[in-house]
Formats: C-alpha cells, sequence, structure tokens
C-alpha cells in the first residue's frame, strides 16, 4: 500500500499532538504561550484543511511564525531549503511575501529541483506575492464556485489555480486555506490515479465571475 506523502508544511507551530504530525523545526525560539498563538492556529487550520482531502497526510512542520503571521525573508528562505532537503513531497506555504527576491527565488529553485512540489496562496486582489509568483509554483487563489473537495482551472495572472475559500463564519478564509484544500487534493491524487490525472479534471474552468445568479465561470 503506498503511503501518504509527506507534507512540509511552512507555516505557525503545530501542537505537539497534531494529527499527523511526523516531526517539527522550529526556526526560532517558540514563546511559553507560542501554542495560544494566531500563528499555531493558523498551522492547525491549514493541517486541518489539508486532512480534509487527505485525511492520511503527514506533516513536516517547519515553525517561521513565532506569534503574530510575519517572518524574516531570510527565515523564509531556510524553510524552504530545510523543506529542499527533507523527504517531504509537498511543500506548502499560505503565505506571501510582498517583494520578488533573489534569495527567495533561489531557496524555491531548490524545493523544485529536489523534485518536490510546491504550492501557495495568491491573492484574488492586487500585486503577486511569492513564493506563488515563482515560476514552477502552484499559485492558488479562493474560488467561491469550489467546495473543498474541488479546484478550478483559472489561469489568472496571478494564480493558475482555484479552491474553496472556506465557508462563511470559517475562523480562516481566502486564499491561504484555498491553497491548503488544494494541497490536500495533490496528496489524495498522489495516492489514486496520479497527479497528471487529476490536473487534467477540474471541477471549473476560467474565472470565477459573480453575477446576479452567484459565482460561476466567465
Amino acid at each position: 500500500m503506498t503511503r501518504a506523502p509527506l507534507i512540509a508544511l511552512i507555516d505557525g507551530p503545530l501542537a505537539a499532538d497534531a494529527p499527523g504530525l511526523a516531526a517539527r523545526m522550529d526556526l526560532f525560539a517558540l514563546h511559553p504561550r507560542a501554542a495560544e498563538s494566531p500563528a499555531a492556529l493558523h498551522a492547525s487550520h491549514m493541517a486541518a484543511a489539508i486532512r480534509a482531502n487527505a485525511p492520511e497526510a503527514r506533516f513536516l512542520g517547519l515553525s517561521i511564525f513565532p506569534g503574530r503571521l510575519a517572518a524574516s525573508l531570510a527565515t523564509v528562505a531556510e524553510a524552504l531549503r530545510r523543506a529542499a532537503e527533507s523527504e517531504a513531497a509537498i511543500v506548502h506555504c499560505s503565505f506571501g511575501q510582498g517583494e520578488a527576491s533573489p534569495v527567495l527565488a533561489q531557496a524555491v529553485a531548490e524545493v523544485l529541483a529536489a523534485g518536490k512540489l510546491l504550492v501557495a496562496s495568491a491573492p484574488a486582489r492586487g500585486a503577486p506575492v511569492y513564493p506563488a509568483g515563482c515560476a514552477g509554483v502552484f499559485p492558488v487563489q479562493g474560488d467561491a464556485r469550489c467546495t473543498p473537495g474541488q479546484w478550478s482551472l483559472l489561469d489568472l495572472p496571478g494564480a493558475r489555480f482555484g479552491a474553496c475559500p472556506g465557508g462563511p463564519g470559517a475562523p480562516v478564509r481566502g486564499a491561504s486555506l484555498a491553497a491548503a484544500h488544494f494541497t490536500g487534493l495533490l496528496a489524495r491524487a498522489s495516492l489514486e490515479g496520479g497527479i497528471e490525472a487529476m490536473l487534467q479534471t477540474p471541477s471549473f474552468t476560467g474565472r470565477e465571475r459573480i453575477g446576479a445568479g452567484g459565482p460561476h465561470a466567465a
């Protein structure tokens, strides 16, 4: 039986008893109350969204957010390098840096050269963010047409893919959650018909357009 892929989750610190946690590397000294921080809550929501589509997913937690959801470029690059050197098959980044950087681009290139898939969140509006804007990355934004088990082929300048952004009242919504759902779909596909087969069958094609009848393809 094929083992569920290991996913390098670059985010806040996952709790030691988080479902699927195989190992955790903290790229900073943890605060005594880190487990109660917004960063830890964000990481737990991303892991849960991934496992919604891939219940057997395993995680290598790479903690870059010490409490609030902010990290230096050097810390992000170091986390990507560690992911590149790990046994993870998929690297997940539900965040974005506002400026392109040779340092970040090199770290992304190392991940891709190691044969790993890299998924990153991309905002629906505004300037591109990175690593989603780097070549070879799966950039994902929220698409209200999608349920957690669906994805869309948008082919937009900032995001090629869309996925479920979360329902009303969800504690986390938007591109971060959409990227996590998409990572879970990739993980599930790797155990079933294969990722290439999955990428041939989007639930929706074309950008989302909001009208009187609700979201639909343009």
